[in-house]
């Protein structure tokens, strides 16, 4: 058996704490490179998501941004995967011994109650400039498994009777999501016409109105 003597352990060690301190330097900085994306988007839409403009965000050089993303495309797709990414983590997160019904309410609730949080809220009115990224292969393949996750619990409601089985699983979670993704209520809430907890309570009230038996 080959020892290590105290002089290499020390070694070791130290390049061990070093790897892991770039590392977590290079998590921090890649997180503060997204939520500059974000917010570029969320101000000026996706045509002012440029190279320049993030790293100017940042703090950092062109030559710095390069090193953590290739392209202004690479930036915005890492932005919204790890939105999905989080979206479909908290979805599984729920608890398995809740009945179905009661799930699918609380998932429901939790995105609706996140749609109308500022970034998402105004990711909503910038959608139709997002859309390279959204037809981007990896963003539909997250899309995909977000969607199979929900169908899945609205497939397990409607076995045990609490939603209706005439209508497909996919169905009912694309009419969900289409809910989620209207633009319109932003105007009503600032023309005073209604608010944006009276939005989410006729909104879930009637989604789960219309696919209960």
């Amino acid at each position: 058996m080959v020892s290590v003597s105290p002089i290499d352990a020390d070694l070791a060690s130290s390049c061990d704490k070093k790897c892991g301190l770039r590392d977590r330097q290079r998590e921090a900085r890649d997180e503060a490179i997204l939520q500059a994306a974000f917010a570029i988007i969320v101000e000026n839409g996706y045509d002012a998501l440029t190279m320049e403009a993030v790293a100017s965000r940042v703090g950092i050089s062109r030559q710095t941004l390069y090193h953590h993303f290739k392209s202004r495309e690479d930036i915005a797709l890492r932005a919204f995967l790890t939105l999905m990414e989080q979206a479909i983590a908290t979805i599984e997160s729920l608890d398995l011994s809740l009945p179905p019904i009661e799930r699918l309410k609380s998932i429901v609730l939790w995105m609706f109650e996140s749609r109308f949080q500022p970034t998402c809220a105004a990711l909503v009115r910038v959608r139709h400039s997002i859309m390279p990224v959204k037809a981007h292969p990896d963003y539909q393949k997250a899309f995909e498994r977000r969607a199979v996750v929900l169908a899945k619990i609205v497939q397990a409601a409607q076995e045990s009777g609490d939603v209706r089985s005439d209508l497909p699983s996919r169905l009912i979670v694309q009419m969900l999501l289409g809910l989620i993704s209207d633009a319109s209520y932003e105007g009503l809430v600032e023309r005073g016409q209604t608010t944006v907890p009276q939005v989410t309570e006729a909104i879930i009230d009637v989604f789960f109105s219309g696919i209960r038996p």
